[in-house]
C-alpha cells in the first residue's frame, strides 16, 4: 500500500518529535555534566516535603512538581515495578513532545510553510535542549516555561486571547519568569495609544495580571515567605554578575545552546514582523539581564525561552522570507 505524501509527511515530524525528546533526556540522563538522577530524586522529594534546598525561589515552582509526583503516582498504581526515576524520564519525554509541537504549531501561525524548514527548525531545537544541560537536572519547570510561552504565542497570533486567563495561574504556579507572557499580549499595539488598544484585550491582559500577581503572593503564603538563597555565597547583583562574566566557561557553553542564531537575528532584526520584534525587545534584554544577574548563567537551559521562542523562529522566517522574495524576483 502507498503511503500519501500528507501521511508521510506526519509520520516523518512524529518519528522528529520521538527521536528528539528520548535523545534530549538521554544527554540529560547520562551526561556527566549534568546532576545525577539520585540526586534529583532526593531535590524532588525535599519539594514535596516543603523544604527545598534553596527555598526562594524553588520552594515557590510548585507546578511541575505535584504534576511529575502524580504522574509517578499513576503510573505505579498501574505497573508497581515502576521507580520513581523512571516516570521522571518518561515525563520528560512527554514534555518535550509537546513542546516540539507546539513550537511546530506556532511556527506555521508566523507563516512559515515550508515543512522541511519547519523540520530543520525542530532538529535545530533538539540540538539547543541537548546541549544546555551543563549543571542541569530534569529541569521539569524550565521545559514547562518554554512550554506556556509557546502556547501563549501560539494563542496571541491566532487571536484566541481569552485562553490566557486559565494559562496564566498555571504558568505562574510553574515558574516565576512567567510574568512576562500577559505583556506579550500586547505588543501588536506597541505604537498605538492606551485608548486605541482593544478594551478586550486589556481587560485580559490587566485580569492575567491579576491572576498572576494572586497566585505569586498565595504561593508565597503558603509556604511561608524567606529570603532569596544565595548561590556559592553569591547574594548581591554585582556578586552573580561578577561571577557569570568572569567564569570562562560560559561562554563556550552558551554559544553551544545559543549557537550563532542569536547575532544574525539581532543583525536584520528590522526585516522580522513587527510581533517578532516587540517580542524580542519585550523579552531578551531583561531575560538575559535578570539572569545574568540572579542566576548562575553557566546553566544555559535558562536561555531556552528567547532561543525557543524568539530568535529560532525569527532565523526561519528570515530563510523563508529571503527565498520568497527571490522567488518573486526571478519570477518578474
Amino acid at each position: 500500500m502507498k503511503i500519501s505524501y500528507l501521511t508521510g509527511h506526519w509520520i516523518l515530524f512524529l518519528a522528529c518529535y520521538l527521536v528528539i525528546s528520548i535523545y534530549v533526556v538521554f544527554k540529560q540522563s547520562t551526561d556527566l555534566n549534568a546532576v545525577d538522577l539520585p540526586r534529583q530524586e532526593e531535590r524532588h522529594q525535599r519539594m514535596l516535603d516543603g523544604n527545598s534546598e534553596f527555598f526562594n525561589p524553588w520552594q515557590y515552582r510548585i507546578l511541575s512538581t505535584y504534576l511529575v509526583e502524580s504522574f509517578y503516582q499513576g503510573a505505579h498504581a498501574v505497573v508497581p515495578k515502576v521507580n520513581r526515576i523512571a516516570a521522571f524520564l518518561g515525563f520528560r519525554v512527554i514534555q518535550n513532545i509537546l513542546i516540539l509541537i507546539v513550537l511546530h504549531l506556532y511556527l506555521m501561525a508566523l507563516g512559515i510553510r515550508n515543512p522541511w524548514l519547519i523540520l530543520c527548525g525542530l532538529i535545530l531545537t533538539g540540538f539547543c535542549l541537548a546541549t544546555s544541560i551543563f549543571q542541569s537536572d530534569l529541569s521539569f519547570n524550565t521545559y514547562f516555561d518554554i512550554l506556556f510561552y509557546l502556547i501563549a504565542a501560539w494563542l496571541i497570533i491566532k487571536k484566541k486571547l481569552i485562553w490566557l486567563i486559565p494559562l496564566i495561574p498555571l504558568a505562574a504556579l510553574n515558574r516565576e519568569t512567567s510574568l512576562l507572557i500577559p505583556f506579550m499580549a500586547l505588543a501588536p499595539y506597541v505604537p498605538y495609544t492606551i485608548k486605541q488598544i482593544p478594551k478586550k484585550t486589556l481587560l485580559i491582559v490587566v485580569s492575567s495580571l491579576m491572576l498572576f500577581a494572586c497566585v505569586f503572593v498565595s504561593v508565597r503564603m503558603v509556604y511561608a515567605y524567606q529570603p532569596a538563597a544565595g548561590i556559592h555565597g553569591m547574594s548581591s547583583f554585582f556578586d552573580y554578575l561578577k561571577y557569570n562574566l568572569t567564569f570562562f566557561r560560559l561562554y563556550p557553553e552558551l554559544a553551544g545552546t545559543l549557537t550563532f542564531i542569536p547575532v544574525i537575528v539581532i543583525v536584520f532584526l528590522n526585516r522580522l514582523p513587527m510581533i517578532l520584534k516587540q517580542w524580542f525587545w519585550l523579552i531578551c534584554p531583561a531575560w538575559f539581564a535578570i539572569h545574568l544577574a540572579y542566576s548562575t548563567a553557566v546553566e544555559t537551559r535558562l536561555f531556552l525561552v528567547p532561543q525557543i521562542l524568539i530568535f529560532i523562529p525569527a532565523f526561519l522566517w528570515l530563510i523563508e522570507n529571503w527565498y520568497s522574495s527571490k522567488n518573486q524576483v526571478t519570477a518578474h
